[in-house]
């Protein structure tokens, strides 16, 4: 793979991320506020692994080195954001599902 086609692959993972992160956020609030039981355990604990990773100042690159700081902490969300895609997916046809009843009520 020739260093253009990573760069392009690398922005697109970028863009997912940002796409998928305020979906993370409805689905926890939903968790949280118990409209939603979709989430297995594992998915639970993937989840706390990567925020005490995020929020720890213990970290493979420091946070306070400028411009590559924060790129280990992006990948741990990449990651993250990857290995829930199922449950991403899950969660959005059953908001999807949920605005297609609150219309037709």
């Amino acid at each position: 793979m020739n260093m253009s086609m990573r760069f392009l692959e690398m922005l697109r993972m970028i863009g997912r991320l940002w796409s998928d992160l305020p979906l993370l956020v409805r689905l926890l609030k939903a968790w949280k506020n118990g409209r939603y039981r979709g989430l297995s355990v594992r998915t639970l604990a993937s989840l706390a692994a990567a925020l005490l990773y995020v929020l720890s100042p213990v970290d493979l690159i420091p946070d306070f080195l400028p411009g590559i700081g924060l790129i280990d902490d992006a990948a741990v969300l990449m990651l993250l954001l990857h290995s829930m895609a199922q449950d991403l997916a899950a969660f959005r046809l059953w908001e999807q599902d949920r605005s297609g009843q609150n219309i037709q009520s």
